[in-house]
């Protein structure tokens, strides 16, 4: 196969960018001692950006292999590789947690002991367990999506039972995934808000956590396809089935989002209004909206004819427009609860550019690893599948 990658694709030039990723850095530096508050929910609105993305791209593997597909067979390796990037904001999201719990987290404040909802929930929410949790949940994550990645690496070289290993690995880990990414978004995400409450918060992640997935594989595979990147180019089937995946989560996303506000508005607690009601003043209500036109109107408009899924040209617009969207999901999930809304969301622009950098340079290196995974143009074991 090619070696050409995304650094060689992109002409990066390192030093420039060894430079602006100092400056940005060290901007974020200066952010945690001067404004922790905001500087911290920069800090984990990107690294649950970069999270969404490649744990997103493991859960579009594992699910391919539950459902015996082969018609992913050309972007595997774009597959593989981009799950493979989940160390960089996992590494970011540990650091965010271990140094920005007080500034991030009403429940860890010494005030809070003085609220009755807050002094209940103390089991739950203190610090030695909820970091216990995190550590523990992203470990979990890296040894699956690990194992995970070896088992496609085993599938390419047509190892002797390696279809029925993936196929059990990709059940494993849709059942651990379950659990873990309830309590990930419950403790990292919603309790950033912690007399807020909503049932349906776990399934809204994993709903914008595999559209991501979905939108950077499809995104990364057309831009490697277009710069003869790939083993094999693209069919227009492929990319139809690409497009496909993304209008149709992209439509489940929104009926989540719809179904989490419609229920929460039309019940009207007071337990569970103040997370949209914060979103509703300040200046977050044009983001609040821009969401749904980002993560949903505007790809499933731009895909909703079969020819359009077929051409790389819309297609990848609408993945990147969908990519656009997960991290305003994040921001507006995240920021809110440090305080009004920046004129320039520096801190997560910042923090996002490097998690970007950060997870293109690790896709790299695992790409070029990774080549028997690519390579599989017939793949052994595909028979086997269909």
């Amino acid at each position: 196969m090619t070696e050409r990658t995304l650094s060689r694709l992109l002409r990066t030039r390192p030093l420039e960018a060894g430079a602006l990723g100092v400056v940005a850095a060290g901007l974020l530096v200066a952010g945690a001692v001067l404004d922790p508050r905001q500087a911290f929910a920069g800090l984990l609105t990107a690294a649950l950006f970069g999270l969404m993305l490649a744990l997103g791209a493991a859960v579009f593997a594992a699910i391919q292999g539950v459902s015996g597909a082969h018609w992913w067979a050309p972007v595997r390796g774009v597959t593989a590789s981009v799950a493979g990037t989940f160390a960089v904001p996992a590494a970011l999201l540990g650091l965010t947690l271990l140094f920005g719990i007080p500034a991030l987290y009403a429940w860890a404040q010494p005030e809070a002991a003085s609220n009755h909802l807050l002094a209940a929930k103390a089991v739950w929410l203190n610090r030695p367990l909820f970091l216990a949790r995190a550590l523990l949940i992203l470990l979990v994550w890296a040894g699956v999506i690990g194992l995970l990645r070896d088992r496609l690496r085993a599938l390419g070289s047509g190892e002797a039972g390696a279809v029925r290993r993936f196929t059990r690995t990709s059940v494993g880990f849709l059942l651990v995934l379950g659990p873990t990414i309830s309590v990930a978004f419950w403790d990292w995400v919603m309790s950033l808000e912690p007399e807020w409450y909503s049932t349906m918060f776990a399934v809204y992640g994993f709903a914008g956590t595999f559209l991501g997935g979905i939108a950077t594989v499809t995104a990364v595979a057309l831009f490697l396809d277009a710069r003869g990147g790939l083993p094999r180019p693209l069919s227009a089937a492929t990319r139809h089935d690409l497009g496909k995946l993304l209008f149709g989560f992209a439509t489940f996303w929104a009926y989540i989002w719809f179904c989490q506000y419609l229920l929460i508005w039309y019940s009207n607690i007071p337990e569970e209004t103040p997370y949209y009601a914060l979103r509703f003043q300040g200046g977050w209500t044009a983001l609040f909206w821009l969401n749904p036109v980002v993560s949903f109107l505007v790809p499933f408009v731009v895909l909703l004819g079969a020819g359009a899924k077929k051409r790389p040209t819309a297609l990848g617009h609408a993945a990147l427009v969908v990519i656009l969207g997960r991290w305003l999901d994040a921001f507006v999930m995240v920021a809110p609860s440090a305080g009004p809304l920046p004129a320039i969301p520096i801190y997560a622009v910042a923090a996002s550019l490097l998690v970007l950098a950060g997870m293109a340079l690790a896709f790299d290196r695992l790409w070029l690893r990774g080549r028997g995974v690519a390579r599989d143009a017939p793949l052994a074991g595909e028979a086997a599948l269909s």
